[in-house]
């Protein structure tokens, strides 16, 4: 049986659902990106292949949940920094005050004013599990950064501010249907270090048989389907 996990908008409206699963929201980006460099020649190994053919890299836009904009969001400039607007009643976002983040958080070329999504929504883990909830892995495409942080379940987590910074000078709309945040799901267990100088081989092993096929080895060997539902 999967492990659920289980959640509800905030709004009485159906239409403003925002969760779902991220591999729903690949962007467009990574789907017109080219398997094989294009300037190369597909005929001699090794081949030159681009991050489409990266498994891990698809992995990571496609693990876990979104939580997505349930409206259109403006952001215009002003003399007083960023104003971001939307139509709707529900909450979006709004400007953190006084700023609680240091500088340190603020990512180089973004703004360094404060500002919160809300999540609209109620969510809860199962217990035993945590969710890590992050901005979407490899959307460095997004005019915007979320910074992460860690949630154990077995309560419903109500709402929820989660921190981002706007790129420096943005303007323009973003779309409802946005993903803003992504959610991992994992268990919650002891893990520890252990030093192994047995892997210097395996790796030169696992080298070696990753070499001796032009693509594809480590999907065909190890790579597992993930579900999320």
């Amino acid at each position: 049986m999967p492990r659920k996990i289980k959640y509800c908008q905030t709004s009485s409206y159906d239409a403003f659902n925002p969760l779902m699963p991220i591999k729903t929201k690949i962007p467009k980006w990574y789907k017109e990106t080219p398997l094989i460099n294009p300037d190369s020649n597909k005929n001699i190994i090794p081949i030159s292949k681009t991050v489409k053919a990266c498994s891990p890299f698809l992995d990571a836009l496609t693990t876990g949940y979104a939580l997505t904009l349930i409206a259109d969001i403006g952001v215009s400039q002003t003399t007083d920094g960023a104003f971001i607007s939307w139509d709707c009643e529900q909450p979006i976002c709004e400007v953190r005050k006084p700023r609680l983040a240091p500088t340190e958080l603020v990512p180089t070329g973004f703004d360094p004013a404060e500002f919160v999504w809300k999540t609209n929504a109620v969510i809860t883990a199962p217990a035993g599990y945590a969710m890590l909830i992050t901005h979407p892995l490899n959307r460095f495409d997004l005019p915007f950064f979320t910074l992460s942080g860690i949630v154990d379940g077995g309560w419903a987590m109500q709402g929820g501010n989660l921190p981002f910074f706007l790129k420096q000078g943005f303007e323009g709309i973003i779309p409802m249907g946005t993903p803003f945040a992504q959610i991992i799901p994992f268990k919650v267990e002891p893990w520890v270090l252990e030093k192994d100088p047995s892997q210097i081989e395996e790796g030169k092993k696992s080298s070696l048989l990753t070499s001796r096929v032009s693509m594809g080895w480590y999907k065909s060997t190890h790579w597992k389907k993930k579900k999320y539902e």
